[in-house]
C-alpha cells in the first residue's frame, strides 16, 4: 500500500484549519501531518516534518505565505507549495507563481476540487484556479502589446513543456519524443531560458496559468 501524500497546513484562523482537516479526514490517501499558524512556525514544522506538500495561506503573521513559499524554494526545493487562499485576484498569482508555489486553489472551493488540486500537485503537475489563470493570461497578453505569450517557443518546444507541465523526467520527455535524453535536457533548458523562469517547475507552472499548455496526465 502507498504511504499517504503528507502535508502541512499553514494558516491563523483555526477554524479554517480544522475545516481544511475534517474535509480530508476520510481520504487516507492524505495525512495533515503538522499546523502551523503562522510563516515561521510552519518552516520550523517543514524543517522537522520534511511534508510533501504545504499548504499556506497567504495572508498570515510573522511571514506571509508568499515569503514562506519563497523561503521554501531555497531551503527545501523537494517541498511543493500550494496556496490556499481567499485572494482571486491575478495579482496574487503572479506573485505565487514567482515565489515558487505550484498550486493556487480559493477558499470556496470544493471539497473535489481541493483533493484533485492535491492530488495534481503530489503527481508533479501544476493546481491552478482556472479563472484567476484567464485573468492573468489576459494580463500578459496586454502587457504584451497583444503578443502572445510564450510565442518564442518552437513547435518543439511546446511539445516539451507540455510534457514538463505532465510531471514528466527528461528521460521520460526523451522517450514520448523518440530523442536523446541530452537533446530533451537541451530543449528543457531551451524552454525555461525563453519564459524566463528559474526551473522546470517554474517552467510548468508559467506555461499552465498563461494557458500556453494544459495539464496532461502522467503516462506511466
Amino acid at each position: 500500500m502507498n504511504e499517504p501524500i503528507r502535508l502541512l497546513l499553514a494558516d491563523d484562523h483555526e477554524v479554517t484549519r480544522a475545516g481544511f482537516a475534517a474535509m480530508l479526514a476520510d481520504c487516507p490517501e492524505f495525512s495533515i501531518v503538522g499546523q502551523a499558524v503562522d510563516g515561521r512556525q510552519a518552516l520550523e514544522l517543514c524543517q522537522r516534518l520534511n511534508p510533501d506538500i504545504a499548504i499556506l495561506d497567504i495572508r498570515m503573521p510573522q511571514l506571509n505565505g508568499l515569503a514562506t513559499a519563497r523561503l521554501l524554494r531555497e531551503q527545501q526545493p523537494s517541498i511543493k507549495v500550494l496556496l490556499f487562499t481567499m485572494y482571486d485576484s491575478p495579482d496574487h498569482l503572479e506573485a505565487a507563481v514567482n515565489a515558487g508555489a505550484v498550486g493556487y486553489l480559493l477558499k470556496d472551493a470544493s471539497r473535489q476540487e481541493v483533493i484533485d488540486g492535491l492530488r495534481q500537485v503530489a503527481a508533479g503537475q501544476c493546481a491552478l484556479n482556472g479563472m484567476v489563470s484567464a485573468q492573468l493570461l489576459r494580463r500578459v497578453v496586454q502587457r504584451n502589446q497583444g503578443g502572445a505569450p510564450g510565442s518564442a517557443l518552437t513547435p518543439r518546444e511546446h511539445q516539451v513543456l507540455g510534457l514538463i507541465a505532465a510531471g514528466l523526467t527528461n528521460r521520460e520527455i526523451g522517450e514520448e519524443l523518440g530523442i536523446a535524453t541530452g537533446t530533451a535536457k537541451a530543449h528543457v533548458e531551451r524552454v525555461i531560458g525563453k519564459l524566463g523562469v528559474a526551473d522546470r517547475t517554474q517552467a510548468a507552472v508559467q506555461g499552465i496559468a498563461l494557458g500556453l499548455v494544459a495539464p496532461l496526465e502522467h503516462r506511466a
